[in-house]
């Protein structure tokens, strides 16, 4: 997430603005969403593509770019798996722990 939320002249050292380590933060802010609220996919769904929006808004706001378009779309889909891995834990978590009860 650090590398998300990093100062633009930051995330020059890192490489490409849109990488695989921005790619894998949103990937685990998105199976924490799905392990926060595990009764409302659709909300876990909503609020990971609005906040991938808003990081691109802020960034436009902060240097007037918005990077490209795949960014948008690579930073939906790595949220978007975040949330399908995020299900998966849950429901290995969810079986484990009523095997043990």
């Amino acid at each position: 997430m650090a590398v998300t939320l990093a100062h633009l002249n930051w995330q020059v050292a890192f490489g490409n603005p849109f990488d695989i380590l921005r790619a894998g933060a949103l990937c685990i802010a998105g199976m924490l969403a799905r392990l926060a609220y595990p009764q409302s996919p659709s909300f876990t769904c909503l609020l990971m593509i609005g906040s991938v929006l808003v990081l691109c808004l802020s960034h436009f706001l902060a240097n007037g770019n918005y990077g490209s378009t795949l960014d948008i779309v690579v930073g939906m889909i790595s949220g978007l798996w975040g949330i399908m891995l995020g299900s998966v834990l849950s429901k290995v978590v969810a079986s484990a722990t009523k095997r043990t009860a």
